[in-house]
């Protein structure tokens, strides 16, 4: 029995925030709208290649929670370093970014938040910035 990875991040919203918070994971993460399942409250899917990471969930009682949010961050494996970094600065999106050694691995990391303030970390493995 083991974990194989992250199969997917459920997030909860509000019907007025679906759109803008859809349209960051599409614009920012290159994050791409698909099928989705039947279910009783709208959303979306958004996939990486062909897996649905990402699934955002319309809840009309979501504000009434004293909890919001459940997890802290959510982490994905990327590519194309030089090529978000160039994504992020024309479209003006604030992040932070850090260079660790894992290892024998160099690795960048980018931090950024999305519009609802779930924590964002993009993992460039063997990826720097020179």
């Amino acid at each position: 029995m083991a974990v194989a990875g992250i199969n997917h991040i459920n997030i909860e919203i509000s019907a007025e925030q679906l759109l803008k918070v859809k349209a960051f994971y599409e614009d920012v993460l290159g994050l791409k709208p698909g099928f989705r399942a039947l279910s009783k409250r709208d959303g979306a899917w958004l996939y990486a290649g062909d897996t649905p990471v990402i699934h955002l969930s319309v809840s009309e009682d979501w504000m009434n929670k004293t909890d919001k949010i459940h997890f802290n961050h959510v982490a994905f494996a990327c590519t194309g370093l030089a090529e978000f970094m160039v994504d992020f600065s024309k479209k003006n999106i604030p992040h932070t970014l850090e260079q660790r050694s894992l290892a024998d691995r160099e690795m960048t990391q980018i931090f950024l938040n999305d519009p609802v303030g779930i924590k964002i970390e993009l993992n460039f493995a063997g990826e720097t910035l020179s």
